[in-house]
């Protein structure tokens, strides 16, 4: 089964953690990679490395951030990739993930493969999409996917089984709030 979790609202990582810790509890074994996103400061990943369970493991390729352990970000959001400021390390990041997500399907073991902001990255770095529209068919046929990220293209959601948009009605970076650590990431 391959699930997209795609929009402009708040809750598609959360969503996709959520459904990975309840496959975990189900005796699944869940494979969890976040694209553009570093391990130092997202909560999820965090979290799954506290479990410490070999059946459930989590890997990260992105930016770290230069603030960690700090409540709300001071900087002007270094670590997150805007489509004009993309640097070889984004792109090293993205090749590396995509490798890492190549072996561990090579390995077959994983129930449940979760990719998260893979979506974003497909809409970045054109030179991958290819490559991850092949590795999503290639590997929905042995294990389920959940996919993540804005704006998931046609050619994704066509080979989806669902698709949910999460949609932003109401969001408090529109008050001029910062992120929050322990809610947005």
């Amino acid at each position: 089964m391959l699930l997209v979790y795609t929009g402009d609202g708040k809750g598609k990582t959360s969503s996709a953690a959520g459904i990975a810790l309840r496959a975990w509890g189900h005796d699944r074994r869940v494979l969890f990679i976040s694209f553009l996103k570093g391990s130092n400061t997202a909560g999820e990943y965090k979290a799954i490395k506290h479990i410490g369970d070999p059946n459930f493991h989590v890997y990260a390729f992105g930016r770290e951030c230069p603030y960690p352990g700090i409540e709300c970000c001071p900087g002007q959001q270094e670590c997150i990739i805007q489509a004009d400021k993309i640097s070889e390390q984004d792109f090293e990041q993205v090749k590396l993930g995509l490798k890492r997500l190549r072996n561990e399907m090579a390995i077959g073991r994983w129930d449940l493969i979760v990719l998260d902001e893979i979506i974003n990255v497909y809409n970045l770095f054109d030179s991958y999409r290819e490559e991850i529209l092949q590795l999503v068919d290639q590997g929905k046929h042995n294990s389920d996917f959940i996919l993540t990220g804005r704006n998931s293209p046609p050619e994704i959601n066509s080979r989806a089984d669902l698709v949910s948009e999460i949609s932003a009605l109401k969001h408090p970076y529109q008050l001029g709030m910062m992120a929050k650590r322990g809610i947005d990431y």
